[in-house]
């Protein structure tokens, strides 16, 4: 039977927990990395490029992962302090170079502050969502890092 309210059957007991604990989080991550496992194989790495101060403060980086032959770029940052120098578009392109020497085709990535540096950087836009968060635009970029792309 279905409950006509939710749809969902009525052997399986619906719960909304506002706060997943860490255990929630990684049993449901297990299981949906089980199903990938099965139904598309993920040979993913994550990796991060540091920047580091002489007093040692971190003064900018990006991390990123490498899955299916795609970069996804999920941090860059730089300092206040170290900004217009380059240093951003420094970190990107050795992101890029490490990417393609790993055997990657592509990147993408997403942002609602950074639209135009990425675009002047070759990027081209796949996607938006208006209001996230409100009054934002997140967009979706993406770069080709090689001629062939499967």
């Amino acid at each position: 039977m279905v409950d006509m309210a939710t749809g969902i059957p009525t052997e399986l007991r619906l719960t909304l927990d506002p706060t997943p604990s860490t255990e929630t989080l990684r049993a449901l991550g297990d299981a949906i990395d089980a199903f990938h496992a099965r139904t598309v194989p993920l040979d993913s790495k994550r990796f991060a490029l540091l920047l580091h101060a002489q007093d040692g403060a971190l003064a900018g980086g990006l991390y990123g992962a490498f899955a299916w032959q795609w970069l996804f770029v999920q941090a860059l940052w730089v300092d206040d302090a170290w900004r217009r120098r380059g240093i951003g578009r420094a970190l990107l392109a050795l992101a890029e170079n490490h990417a393609a020497a790993a055997g990657c085709h592509s990147v993408w990535l997403d942002t609602f502050q950074a639209r135009e540096f990425y675009l002047a950087l070759g990027y081209q836009e796949f996607g938006a969502l208006e209001n996230y968060p409100e009054g934002q635009t997140r967009w979706f970029l993406r770069k080709q890092l090689s001629g062939d792309v499967p």
